[in-house]
């Protein structure tokens, strides 16, 4: 996988915590664990490393956060892209049972982690909703809710009408919502900053420009090659997600998911007028179309959209690759108008065939955490603290997401002409859903 352009994200812009200094690699390092990508995972699964009274080092291909850490729309969930009642279907309750425990242990994680390096306005429990764009679309949710009340007891989750979705979103487009109070939004720079930062005053080694070309067995564990010098650990964590095989390819594990490209715009700063009628309550949305959009409003009145990246060929720094969410976007609040873009970017994200992250072990001494289907806000913290556990010799039931299959997929070399036909298909069945 050749890098994908990097167009500076809002989030770069309005960062409020200073990038801490991080050095490439120049010399031979030794260490209890090696981890690969200095993103939301390999940051979250060092700062459980040295909880566990281990040392890591930390070896980034780019920069922090330069990978979807820094590219995500920034919305902590307590949902899978699957819903519970689906999850149940497919493994039974106690299973889908375990997998809600897990993702609300997952955002509790992340606030822990923020708190415990006191990183400022990194995080806030704004609360999530997931707009039905069909009819069909909210009796699925309603559906969900019902599940969670009476299998997990849990009432918090409640479906707005028609009427409720418009006041909370500031839009007509729906007709109806899933509202959980618990969702939350993050400044993922800010977070990634402030975690590497506070690891750094631990005496962690975070070393950027620094890919990692190959991992060797040796005879006490792994030796990682990097152009400018050799980390020896006992063990090494692969945390780079979709861009996995950017640089380094361990066996198949770059073939278990499928890379997607997302993309994301925020406007400039909406006048107060405007901007106060748009998410008023300040939640973070995703809708329920099969190429959905997301969107939140910023504390600075700027505007995200996120959505399906364009799947034409164009480039990604070409501003009319951005063209369909930017209609979409004025379509779903006219009351912007002409939207004004003060920023465009896009990011990958890694589909697994299962919709759910996986974490295992590839030979006896690399452990991995991949394909986080768009929802590694959260889980990634929960990952990074399993892998942790992983590394002392634990092995965790995280149902799924740690004993499903996470095979090789069928075809995927030929994903990009999968996924046009794909787009094409799924759109319209948007536009046709009732």
């Amino acid at each position: 996988m050749s890098p994908p352009e990097h167009a500076p994200s809002v989030w770069r812009a309005t960062a409020r915590i200073a990038r801490p200094a991080a050095q490439p690699l120049g010399e031979d390092r030794e260490c209890d664990v090696a981890v690969i990508g200095a993103g939301f995972t390999g940051l979250a699964t060092a700062h459980f490393l040295c909880e566990a009274g281990m040392r890591p080092v930390v070896l980034e291909a780019m920069d922090l956060a330069w990978g979807a850490s820094g590219r995500t729309a920034g919305m902590a969930g307590t949902r899978y892209k699957r819903t519970y009642s689906d999850l149940a279907t497919h493994y039974g309750t106690p299973t889908a049972l375990l997998m809600h425990r897990l993702a609300h242990e997952a955002i509790g994680t992340l606030e822990a982690i923020v708190a415990h390096y006191r990183i400022p306005g990194a995080f806030a429990r704004t609360g999530q909703l997931i707009p039905a764009h069909a009819a069909g679309a909210l009796a699925g949710l309603a559906s969900d809710v019902a599940w969670l009340a009476a299998e997990a007891g849990d009432h918090t989750p409640r479906i707005l009408d028609a009427a409720e979705t418009a006041r909370e979103i500031g839009s007509a487009e729906y007709v109806g919502a899933w509202l959980d109070a618990r969702g939350g939004a993050i400044q993922p720079v800010d977070y990634v900053h402030g975690l590497a930062a506070g690891l750094i005053a631990r005496g962690v080694a975070i070393h950027v420009e620094t890919p990692v070309t190959a991992v060797a067995d040796s005879a006490d564990g792994v030796v990682l090659t990097t152009p400018h010098g050799r980390v020896r650990a006992r063990q090494a964590i692969l945390a780079t997600d979709a861009y996995a095989g950017m640089a380094l390819r361990l066996g198949d594990l770059h073939r278990r998911f499928v890379p997607v490209s997302a993309s994301i715009v925020a406007t400039e700063p909406l006048s107060d007028n405007v901007a106060k009628s748009i998410l008023p309550g300040r939640r973070v949305a995703s809708d329920t179309k099969r190429l959905l959009h997301a969107f939140r409003m910023l504390p600075d009145n700027r505007l995200l959209f996120a959505g399906r990246a364009d799947v034409t060929g164009r480039r990604a720094g070409d501003p009319a690759s951005y063209g369909g969410i930017e209609r979409v976007l004025a379509r779903t609040f006219p009351q912007v108008g002409e939207p004004r873009i003060g920023h465009r970017w896009s990011g990958m994200v890694a589909m697994a065939a299962d919709a759910i992250p996986h974490i295992g072990r590839h030979g006896k001494n690399v452990l991995y955490a991949l394909g986080f289907s768009g929802r590694g806000v959260t889980l990634t913290a929960l990952l990074g603290k399993h892998l942790a556990r992983m590394a002392t010799g634990d092995e965790p039931d995280l149902g799924p997401m740690s004993h499903g299959r996470f095979a090789p997929i069928p075809l995927q070399r030929l994903r990009v002409p999968i996924l046009q036909v794909l787009t094409t298909y799924y759109g319209i069945r948007d536009a046709l859903a009732r």
